[in-house]
This record gives C-alpha cells, structure tokens and sequence, in this order.
C-alpha cells in the first residue's frame, strides 16, 4: 500500500497514541504525510461564538476559538516528541467529530483514516455511539482502526463478568 496522506483523529487519549504512532510509521514507510486532527464538539447549549473567561483571567474568548487553540497546542508538541516522518501537520477544528474527519478526508485528499477506538460495547456504546463507526461506515477511503490492547482484554474481562452475572455464577 502506498498511502500519500493519513489522517490521524486523535482525542489525547491511549488509543489515538497507539494509532498516531502506527500511522507515522506507515508514513515512513510510504514517505507519505501524516495529517494529525482533534476535533472539539462544542458544548451542548453553547453556540461557537459564546465567550469563555479563560482560566488564566484573561479577556473572554469565543469558544470555537479557545477550544481548537489549546487542542492546536497539544498536537504540534505531539507532532514535535512522536512523529519522525518528514511531513506532518496538525489540524484543529470543532463540530461533530466523525463530519469533520470526513470533511478533512476530502479536504486533504487523504488516502486512508488511521483512528483509534475506545472499545465501548453495549448500553455505552449505544449511548455514546462509535465515531470510528460512523467513520467507517462513511469514508470513500480505507479506516484503518486500531484498538489499545489493554482496553480489548479490559473489554474481554467486563463481558466474561457480565456473562457470569447473567448466569449466577
């Protein structure tokens, strides 16, 4: 495979650096570009342009404008301590995240979604709902997900509990 662009969604949590760190590699390896993205879903009830006092005191902000500038900040010191490829660049927006990985897919003409999962099953998954589903079932390009696992044997463990509490045991 020979992949020019992999856009990496990343959450800051251990699995999007699990899949952060596998999508650098492919792109060493292709001498392709990693895309690094975190989207910020503005808080329900609040509207892009609501001001935030932030926490240092300083003059109120839009939100929007707050939420991608911390998140901007913490991908390029990802990018600046993880990611040896030559080309990376980091992307922060805010909205729905599994429309704006979509968007930035066309945007960037990525050739392949490199995500990471949480690996949320039943009332959890069904409350939350899966954006690495909702990008799989949409993207025009490859998705690659990759699980932490850690949270696959956590998972393993939860569902045999669960299935011992149905059965009395």
């Amino acid at each position: 495979m020979h992949w020019q662009t992999l856009l990496v969604p990343h959450d800051f949590s251990a699995a999007a650096a699990r899949a952060f760190a596998l999508a650098c590699e492919l792109a060493t390896l292709s001498g392709g570009r990693v895309l690094l993205l975190h989207v910020s879903p503005i808080p329900s009830g609040l509207r892009r342009d609501s001001k935030i006092v932030p926490d240092d005191g300083t003059t109120p902000v839009r939100i929007d404008e707050y939420m991608t500038g911390a998140a901007r900040k913490k991908l390029e010191a990802l990018l600046a301590e993880r990611c040896q490829t030559g080309s990376v660049c980091a992307v922060a927006a805010e909205g729905d995240c599994a429309d704006v990985i979509l968007d930035e897919v066309r945007e960037h003409k990525a050739d392949v979604v490199v995500m990471g999962t949480h690996g949320r099953t039943g009332v959890k998954r069904l409350l939350l709902g899966s954006v690495a589903e909702r990008v799989i079932r949409r993207a025009d390009v490859p998705v690659l997900v990759v699980r932490d696992p850690t949270l696959a044997e956590h998972a393993h463990l939860r569902e045999e509990d669960a299935v011992q509490d149905e059965e009395g045991g």
